[in-house]
């Protein structure tokens, strides 16, 4: 009798065990196609920079000591964190009124301002910067209309110097400033503003004392986030900058381009990894990654919570003191200031009509100041179309001729016509790669807790945050082994890993916001995991599968830098045609490129919009069909 009872307990062990196990499985089937493929793609290349640095082919610490023997670098290193800080700090300032607009304005406007901000995402740094080399240019648009009102007689040098660099650079990060910004702004509680309004505050003093201290987190996660950004950009600096503006990315592009010095390369990429890597570091640890992408990958609870909120609040507290630091010492000029304008208004309302006088001037300022902003955010772009819209064959604005003769030049040149082909080619396998594993990823993320969801969220967007230059070293040196460089295929391999981020936050996001009652509703109706999918969560996620997959095709489509590195003359994309164009010869095709870039980037933020807006009211009938079948 009790050799029985063991038994028939052994037996029940088994099937407790599996039911135990069974979550485990499932998000480690989930997570493991990307989880291999980034090790693979991803980590190893990155091993395999630092390698690079340290053997040669023996361990040598000999290229970090010529690191130090030459100062050059130690300068270069300097230049780049003193461009980006800069770019930084302006990107900010001038963010921060776009993102408080975009926080307490109407339907109306935040569409514009959100339409204005997320735009430059789905357009190339290639284009972006483009769009500048013509504004500053010496027969660009600035230089047009100094001479057309006799400002100036001879063309300024506004390019190929640090005023070039600082107006594009600034440009290119003022997206990743605005974002994280307004994402902390939306959770700000509205019932402390309108207490400091009943305690008779005035709009200048609401905003100092109340709002700003509770919005510098997000100001502190912009920061840093477009630091990261901009200390390792390529692009800008290259084609605006001059000499004196070379920085570390260019310095390891030179390396492998002139020198051929690829232990040398690796040290540069290595000294820039580490520099982002402490500055990531410092986000995680402070802010969290929901105050960098706005994205909901969840949070984590208990103690570990306490302690990473209390961290929040340690530095909340630390720039809240820098703030009132700095705002006590502007009391007194404010005061008076406040007393000699108060009296100026006064004076002149007295003279204003009736009407003028009830005017919320405070308001229309701040529209004022957000919609300069959404024109320079909107504008630069906006300049490339009459030219691309001419016949000219110099460059300059605004165009002498009207006509379709540079689009025609595209489409009949064999060279551009097979980049683009390569770039399609590339695209579209990306495109249905990078959502695959992305939307496997997001779903078992989605089942994770704590610190575990976190720890993979961050590593899976982490190639998003990873200069790009240190990619496109790492597929460099990992690609030349496996004898794939100037392939269609190392470039689809290389470009899935850059576009899978962009999968992973959107998907995380909308399986954040899924309703998981009516996945258990049809589990207990007797519906197996794979019809629950077919005839319910895919319906749900429909829209934001379908926005994931077209960032990962622009994502690759419009990608540059591995493709400088890693594609050959046979498997050239439409962006490294279009750098070649513009270091070469300034060639005015580009401008048609760079158009129908852009048209091809509005239609599709369009098509995204209207299927997520149709997606949110089909979804729900589609369920409740699945429910009645």
């Amino acid at each position: 009798m009790e050799h029985h009872l063991t038994t028939t307990r052994r037996a029940g062990l088994w099937p407790a065990l599996l039911h135990a196990l069974r979550p485990h499985w499932a998000v480690a089937l989930l997570l493991g196609p990307l989880a291999l493929y980034l090790l693979v793609f991803y980590l190893l290349p990155l091993a395999g920079v630092l390698q690079q640095s340290l053997f040669s082919p023996d361990f040598t610490l000999e290229h970090y000591a010529n690191l130090w023997r030459h100062p050059v670098y130690l300068k270069v290193l300097l230049n780049t964190l003193e461009i980006s800080f800069w770019a930084t700090t302006a990107a900010v300032l001038l963010g921060y009124p776009l993102a408080y607009g975009m926080t307490f304005f109407g339907p109306a406007w935040r569409t514009l301002l959100m339409a204005a901000v997320t735009l430059p995402f789905w357009i190339s740094v290639l284009v972006r910067t483009y769009s500048w080399m013509i504004i500053l240019g010496r027969f660009g648009v600035v230089n047009s209309l100094l001479q057309w009102t006799g400002l100036t007689q001879a063309p300024l040098e506004l390019m190929y110097n640090r005023c070039g660099v600082y107006l594009s650079l600034t440009y290119v990060l003022l997206p990743y400033a605005v974002l994280p910004m307004h994402s902390v702004m939306l959770g700000i509680d509205r019932n402390l503003l309108r207490a400091a309004d009943s305690l008779g505050s005035s709009p200048l003093q609401r905003l100092c004392r109340v709002f700003l201290p509770l919005s510098l987190p997000g100001v502190a996660a912009a920061f840093l986030l477009t630091f990261i950004v901009g200390a390792g950009t390529f692009v800008t600096p290259t084609l605006t900058g001059g000499p004196r503006e070379t920085v570390i990315a260019m310095s390891i592009n030179s390396q492998l381009e002139i020198v051929n010095d690829w232990a040398f390369a690796g040290v540069l990429s290595v000294v820039l990894l580490l520099t982002v890597m402490l500055l990531f570091a410092l986000c995680l640890r402070f802010m969290g990654l929901e105050s960098l992408f706005g994205s909901k990958p969840g949070g984590h609870s208990g103690p570990r919570a306490s302690r990473r909120g209390l961290r929040a609040t340690l530095m909340t507290r630390l720039m809240h003191w820098g703030a009132e630091r700095w705002l006590d010492s502007c009391e007194t000029i404010h005061l008076q200031w406040t007393r000699r304008t108060t009296q100026l208004f006064e004076a002149l309302a007295c003279r204003l009509p009736q009407g003028l006088r009830r005017v919320p001037w405070g308001l229309w300022g701040l529209r004022t100041i957000c919609a300069l902003g959404a024109a320079y955010l909107i504008l630069p772009l906006g300049v490339i179309l009459p030219i691309a819209f001419s016949n000219d064959t110099i460059l300059r604005f605004p165009p002498q001729t009207v006509g379709l003769g540079l689009f025609k030049s595209f489409f009949s040149s064999g060279p551009w016509m097979r980049a683009t082909m390569n770039s399609l080619r590339v695209a579209a396998p990306v495109m249905l790669l990078a959502t695959v594993l992305g939307t496997l990823a997001a779903m078992g993320i989605a089942r994770l807790k704590g610190a575990a969801r976190q720890t993979a969220y961050g590593l899976f967007i982490s190639p998003l945050v990873l200069p790009a230059i240190i990619n496109a070293v790492a597929m460099y040196f990992f690609m030349a082994k496996l004898k794939l460089i100037g392939t269609i295929t190392g470039l689809v391999l290389a470009h899935t890993v850059l576009a899978v981020p962009f999968v992973i936050i959107v998907m995380t996001t909308t399986l954040h916001g899924l309703d998981h009652g009516l996945e258990q509703a049809s589990h207990s109706l007797g519906a197996g995991r794979l019809r629950t999918f077919a005839h319910v969560t895919l319906p749900l996620i429909r829209p934001g599968l379908l926005t994931a997959a077209i960032f990962a095709f622009i994502a690759s489509f419009d990608e540059l830098i591995v493709a400088l590195f890693i594609s050959g003359a046979r498997s050239t994309t439409l962006p490294k045609q279009m750098w070649d164009g513009i270091r070469d010869q300034m060639d005015p095709v580009i401008a048609a490129v760079a158009a129908g870039l852009i048209i091809l980037a509005v239609a599709l933020m369009a098509v995204t919009g209207f299927v997520r807006r149709r997606g949110n009211g089909a979804a729900r009938p589609e369920v409740a069909d699945s429910r009645r079948h």
